[in-house]
């Protein structure tokens, strides 16, 4: 019979998940030169960034609201985090295109921030 993953998986997964980020994103920091091939340097940056921040989002998370809740591991938080941190890694991913665009003002930044809020406070009122 199937037996569904403990949390213990799904945080080793989220842990080589942020480290496969961060990996990532050196190597394209140190190795990529964004003014010379601009088309892939900048991809390959937000995809590394995407990854990385989401993992390390999650894991931080999760780790806040065990820590809140006295100890108590429930497989829900662990997708609470993941789908708040996936959200708050759209936002800042949006901001830094933006930015790299020049068209990031402090007022887009407070939508952004209200459009993410709004998309977490409609899916939290549906659990």
């Amino acid at each position: 019979m199937f037996q569904a993953p403990s949390s213990k998986s799904y945080l080793l997964g989220l842990t080589l998940l942020a480290v496969l980020g961060w990996s990532a994103l050196a190597i394209v920091i140190l190795r990529l030169d964004p003014f010379t091939s601009t088309a892939l340097a900048v991809p390959f940056f937000l995809a590394a960034l995407f990854l990385a921040l989401v993992g390390t989002l999650t894991l931080t998370g999760f780790y806040f609201r065990v820590w809140f809740r006295r100890g108590e591991i429930y497989l829900q938080h662990i997708s609470i985090a993941l789908r708040q941190s996936i959200f708050l890694t759209i936002a800042i991913e949006v901001a830094l295109v933006f930015q790299i665009l020049r068209i990031l003002t402090w007022w887009d930044g407070i939508l952004i921030a209200a459009a993410v809020g709004l998309v977490e406070i409609y899916f939290s009122a549906k659990d």
